[in-house]
């Protein structure tokens, strides 16, 4: 009767995944059709084709120098001092804005959990402070997160000029709302025996969170938040296309002046950088997830006495001398970020930067009518018609953009998981041999090389800037924004995915393989089923992430919500461009809340 039991829910379960994929199919098409798509869109114009014919030529000649008819005086610094420069100064935004972030991340990150409020009864003033403590702390996160680093650019701009502050603050809050929000939740997940030990041993909760619970969070939290730094240098990047100087800027303006050579040096230089810091990061991760396990310890030499025993065992852990290294040079770039450079602020007084921030939070954001009237009810109806005018319309086109990205990311994904899985490519599967023969095994170490190169290029570069570049080839319409955060993403599903069977239980795999089952069998029927469970939970974690993307992606003159931000402030209608970047947050914030429920209900199955 068990067996009965599992084959029933083994097969309800084979038949909702089926279901699940079958569904997003309908809903991309759904989607595709929605935004006024066709397959014969995708395939460039007359002039994208000679765009993309000298773009992809230049590829294999990089500029080492300036243009010939640039017009650049003989007096200009070497042509690799300005690359040079705006990689420093993308580097040099990302880590000023991830030290802000930390601060901003831990100071949120431990006001949102409850894990070290007081076990025993409170008093109800206690109670009442710590509970309105929690939810303006998840107010906060929710609403900075839920602005793109682009749009928060923007409003820097607007209200205290072009200066290094506004894009490091920019860069600094989503990311530090973003870090607490993972933060929190870390530690929640954390394993509780030892916090809960020091309590029964007389200890306040806060002391046995502080010695109990936080400490083995820190790995986590370190990893985490390097994993954020990655992220933060792309994000900097981008900060070129609203007037930054970072790279970004560089390769907007090469490619507006048709310097394609000029851009393909830019581009191969931000991908070194970018792929340096992910390599590097991804050791320091591996490093501090692996326990540092002592050496063989022969039991005849031990000392006796309980001191000489302790100091014995501390000789034998292996000392991790590289990790010091690279936090010394993290701290080090901390320190010269935040003293080299251009001045912090613009080149405005102080007296004007308050002055034009009270402008702007006072009159400028305020809708029109509220200004001439004074009556806050008559932005309700200025509102309604700006919904209905434009801005529905709008925000339905980001979501089914963002949609169609994340459900070809994930497609393609599913596809291509085998061939950049390490598991899945070797000659041997967990100690049995797959009987390959030479020519395979050759065959399958290169289409996994070629798949991780794919993977490392894609998640390395900024979607955003993906867009802009497919968006020169494929001509005004929305698949280049789609085609971008696909690539982007696809990146960072194929890394997840690769590492999850990688990990993965391997029993069942090598009873498929001793009746033999080849690696596409194995992960098909036995793998895939395993694991699909979290795939799903990535899915929908990315695609609230491409909500938020999608809002953006507009900017570069598509018309979704970012179109009519930037229209509104080239108009100086700060009043609707701040309306449309709260609407914007609004569909980012409904997304968490549906991805939040479907990922926890995901778990519990």
């Amino acid at each position: 009767m068990r067996q009965l039991y599992t084959q029933q829910d083994q097969d309800s379960q084979t038949w909702r995944k089926r279901t699940f994929i079958l569904s997003i199919i309908i809903i991309l098409v759904f989607c595709l059709y929605a935004l006024g798509l066709a397959w014969k869109d995708f395939l460039p114009s007359e002039n994208g084709y000679k765009v993309f014919r000298n773009f992809a030529a230049a590829a294999f000649s990089p500029a080492t120098d300036y243009a010939p008819d640039s017009g650049i005086p003989e007096t200009a610094p070497p042509y690799h001092h300005k690359i040079l420069t705006s990689l420093w100064l993308t580097l040099q935004y990302a880590t000023c804005a991830i030290s802000i972030a930390l601060i901003i991340g831990i100071t949120l990150g431990f006001l949102c959990t409850k894990s070290w409020w007081p076990k025993a009864n409170p008093s109800i003033l206690i109670r009442t402070t710590l509970t309105i403590t929690h939810r303006c702390a998840r107010s906060i996160i929710i609403f900075g997160r839920s602005i793109h680093e682009l749009l928060w650019a923007l409003l820097f701009i607007t209200a205290l000029g072009t200066s290094p502050f506004a894009a490091i603050m920019a860069l600094a809050i989503p990311y530090g709302c973003t870090l607490a929000k993972v933060f929190s939740e870390i530690i929640d997940e954390q394993d509780t025996s030892n916090s809960l030990c020091l309590s029964a041993h007389g200890a306040p909760s806060l002391s046995s969170w502080i010695f109990g619970r936080l400490p083995t969070s820190i790995p986590d939290l370190l990893s985490y938040a390097l994993y954020r730094y990655e992220c933060a240098i792309r994000s900097a990047a981008i900060l070129g296309f609203v007037g930054i100087t970072t790279i970004g800027y560089h390769i907007e303006t090469a490619f507006a002046d048709g310097n394609y050579n000029e851009v393909w040096t830019l581009l191969y230089s931000l991908l070194i950088l970018l792929i340096i810091i992910e390599r590097l990061s991804s050791y320091v991760r591996g490093r501090l997830n692996t326990p540092s396990l002592p050496k063989k310890i022969n039991p005849l030499s031990s000392p006796q006495s309980r001191e000489q025993s302790i100091n014995y065992l501390r000789r034998q852990v292996k000392k991790q001398y590289s990790l010091s290294i690279i936090t010394i040079g993290f701290s080090i770039l901390i320190v010269i970020a935040w003293n080299t450079g251009e001045p912090m602020f613009s080149n405005l007084s102080s007296a004007q930067r308050a002055v034009n921030l009270e402008r702007f939070l006072t009159k400028e954001i305020t809708p029109y009518p509220v200004q001439q009237s004074g009556n806050w009810a008559d932005a309700i109806p200025w509102a309604k018609q700006l919904i209905l005018d434009k801005g529905l319309d709008a925000l339905l086109k980001t979501l089914y953009i963002a949609t169609s990205a994340i459900i070809i990311a994930f497609l393609i994904g599913l596809i291509s998981l085998p061939l950049s899985s390490n598991s899945l490519n070797s000659a041997h599967y967990s100690g049995i041999s797959l009987g390959l023969s030479r020519i395979q095994r050759i065959t399958k170490k290169f289409n996994s090389l070629a798949t991780k190169s794919i993977l490392i290029i894609t998640r390395s570069m900024p979607e955003f800037l993906l867009a802009f570049l497919l968006l020169q080839i494929l001509g005004s319409t929305a698949w280049p924004l789609i085609v971008g955060l696909a690539l982007h993403n696809y990146g960072i599903i194929g890394r997840l995915g690769s590492e999850i069977i990688d990990n993965a239980d391997p029993n069942n795999q090598k009873v498929a393989i001793t009746h033999g089952a080849n690696t596409s069998q194995v992960y098909l029927f036995t793998l895939l089923p395993s694991i699909f469970n979290r795939l799903l939970l990535y899915f929908f974690y990315r695609w609230e992430t491409c909500i938020r993307d999608a809002t953006v992606m507009g900017m570069l003159g598509i018309s979704s919500l970012g179109f009519l931000i930037v229209d509104s402030s080239a108009r100086d209608n700060r009043d609707e461009m701040f309306f449309y970047i709260l609407l914007g947050a609004c569909l980012v914030m409904i997304g968490d809340i549906v991805s939040d429920i479907i990922r926890s209900r995901l778990r519990s199955t």
